[in-house]
């Protein structure tokens, strides 16, 4: 009977060990997975988290480089107008150096008539002016222009001074007529170093002129004078022979 107690309590604890073993080592393999389980979720988590920080990424890349693309645009656009800007200023240098050129020598401030001419046109002279100055730029000079004709009137020979003539008289001036703002002197000068003006002059009814002798007028004073030959102008009815 001892014998078999014995044998028994051996069994007993024999299987109580094996139970235990056998508890532990499926609570170490539960554990086990458990936490590599977990390991892997934390990784998906981190896996996400990467992907959408990438998304972002990639949306500011393509924002920045959209903003990249319309300042690359805009610099190619400013880059453009420079350069025609720059050959624009290369042109103005050049007629700039062209009229400075026609300036001449002499006394500072010297005005000179550099080309006067007059052509009949109806009832009417067209003149074309083009004056030069000797003195730096920023100085300018003040004066205006007078028209003194050299004609017949009644078969006598008279000086007669020439006025300009309206829009309504003159219908539609010429191209390249320049008129200032109505009310304004049409002969009045305000220049630095060079003035192109071209106009019109009315011919008193009864007269033939034969030549228009520009003065260039300052303060009152004559400051330079040019003479010009009417070509083609009609005589004056009664005046036989005679050549405007």
């Amino acid at each position: 009977m001892g014998m078999r107690r014995l044998i028994l309590r051996g069994l007993i604890t024999a299987l109580t060990l094996l139970l235990v073993f056998l508890a532990g080592a499926l609570a170490m393999h539960f554990g086990m997975h458990a936490g590599e389980r977990q390991r892997i979720l934390d990784l998906q988590a981190r896996v996400d988290t990467l992907r959408m920080t990438e998304a972002e990424t990639n949306a500011r890349v393509a924002k920045l480089q959209g903003e990249l693309d319309v300042e690359l645009a805009t610099r190619r656009g400013l880059e453009d107008t420079l350069a025609k800007q720059q050959q624009e200023l290369g042109r103005t240098r050049d007629q700039l150096a062209f009229y400075e050129q026609l300036i001449p020598p002499g006394p500072a401030g010297a005005v000179a008539i550099r080309a006067f001419d007059v052509r009949p046109q109806g009832g009417f002279l067209h003149y074309r002016v083009l004056l030069t100055r000797n003195a730096p730029a920023q100085e300018t000079f003040r004066g205006r222009m007078r028209f003194m004709a050299d004609a017949l009137e009644g078969g006598n020979p008279a000086k007669i001074e020439l006025a300009a003539a309206t829009a309504e008289e003159s219908a539609a001036p010429p191209p390249g007529t320049e008129s200032g703002p109505a009310g304004a002197d049409p002969f009045a000068l305000a220049f630095e170093q060079f003035q192109r003006s071209t106009g019109v002059l009315r011919l008193p009814p009864g007269v033939a002129v034969r030549s228009v002798t520009l003065e260039i007028l300052e303060d009152g004073l004559i400051r330079a004078t040019q003479d010009a030959v009417v070509e083609g102008a009609a005589p004056v009815a009664g005046t036989p022979g005679v050549t405007p």
